[in-house]
């Protein structure tokens, strides 16, 4: 993971400098040659993903995976060095000459950020999530998409691309994260060995900043060709530091099947198709999502301020308090049973001022009582409105008229 901070460079030239990185390198000088090489080590796979992570912090992931040695046949290859090797080939000794990433690998990734870009808009929930996303965090890096804009993407150059790698492999905070049945003392050796020959210096620190809360909510409304509306309501709590709490919150709030969301608002007064919220306690920010029908927009942000305030002015139910427990504990004890869940797991809490492990999270989680809940739920203040739905004129694809969705 190598996390940088937001510059003079384009979003798009660190974006593009991703997808050339994970394609080919000088070793392997093509995405065939490279794939091959990943087959014969029993379908190893190498990708990559750049990623807003926490408050503000670009994360540009590189991400590898490998049969352990001791299941290669004969125990004829160190799988793990060998594809450690490959994953420094591809960070360290890129195709490129000159100051300049290959220009026909380069137009060829050039190409894939751009239809990745624009495709976005066939989406419609993650198109409303990014455009709700320039209102509630306006002035902040999450404004704006992490792989840049079209028009960023569309000036990107093998020498741009390039020079933004070498800017990021500079300037980077580089965690390494292993999760596996091994010791990884390969892998180590073979990272300390390759990182410590690239210079390095003003190495990005990391910032604790929470989003900041707008004196009153604002409301904005988007319009596109499209049966359902979106509805999405942030809601800030900068002053909120009881990590524990406000995940159960949000799990009874909009988490889960059982949440008040989901039981009260889709089923008992099929107000949407779908309801839920999401947290962010590094923006200490909680995003409630719908699906619904344009014509009940308002009677769903109304129920969705109605559950919230029923939170804060009566709290919540041991039963409630019961099943969000057991939530969490069943996704966490899981969590063992898959490597990348594990690095993610741990990822996630880069910020936090302390690292627990999935078991020492919980205990803390067991601690917490209905109480501690209400108190999370009201430092919530609503923020930011957004609805993304068709024209006020768009009726000839309504329901009633037969018309299909698109969501």
């Amino acid at each position: 993971m190598l996390y940088t901070a937001f510059d003079e460079i384009p979003r798009a030239d660190y974006a593009a400098a991703e997808y050339i990185l994970a394609d080919c390198c000088e070793k392997f000088p093509s995405c065939s040659a490279l794939s091959k090489r990943l087959a014969e080590l029993y379908g190893a796979s190498l990708s990559s993903r750049t990623s807003l992570s926490w408050s503000g912090t670009r994360c540009t992931g590189f991400f590898a995976s490998v049969l352990d040695d001791r299941y290669a046949l004969d125990g004829e290859e160190k799988l793990e060095r060998e594809m450690c090797d490959i994953l420094c080939e591809c960070l360290l000794n890129p195709k490129a000459e000159n100051g300049a990433f290959d220009k026909q690998v380069t137009a060829l990734q050039k190409a894939q950020l751009i239809d990745d870009i624009d495709s976005i808009i066939n989406e419609r929930s993650a198109y409303a999530a990014q455009r709700a996303n320039m209102t509630a965090f306006k002035g902040e890096p999450f404004e704006q998409p992490v792989t840049g804009s079209h028009e960023q993407a569309e000036k990107v150059t093998a020498q741009s691309a390039y020079s933004a790698y070498r800017k990021m492999l500079k300037t980077a905070r580089i965690d390494i994260l292993c999760a596996g049945a091994s010791d990884f003392s390969d892998a180590e050796k073979v990272f300390s060995e390759r990182f410590s020959k690239i210079e390095r210096c003003d190495i990005y620190e990391f910032e604790k900043k929470p989003s900041a809360l707008k004196s009153a909510p604002e409301t904005v409304r988007d319009t596109l060709p499209m049966q359902q509306a979106i509805l999405r309501m942030y809601f800030k709590a900068p002053n909120i530091d009881d990590r524990f709490a406000n995940s159960l919150m949000c799990l009874i709030l909009g988490g889960m099947t059982t949440s008040r969301f989901f039981v009260n608002i889709r089923e008992k007064q099929s107000l949407c198709y779908y309801c839920n919220c999401m947290g962010n306690r590094f923006l200490r920010s909680m995003t409630a999502a719908a699906g619904v029908e344009p014509c009940n927009i308002e009677r769903a942000k109304d129920a969705v301020l109605a559950e919230l305030r029923g939170i804060c002015e009566n709290g919540v139910t041991e039963e409630e308090l019961k099943s969000a427990k057991l939530e969490l504990y069943n996704t966490l004890s899981s969590m063992g049973d898959n490597p990348a869940a594990m690095v993610s797991w741990y990822h996630s809490q880069r910020l936090d001022d302390e690292m627990l492990s999935p078991e020492e999270y919980f205990a803390r989680i067991e601690e917490v009582d209905a109480k501690r809940v209400r108190a999370a739920a009201r430092e919530y203040t609503l923020d930011t409105v957004y609805t993304l739905c068709p024209p006020d004129n768009d009726t000839e694809n309504s329901p009633e008229n037969g018309g299909q969705d698109e969501l």
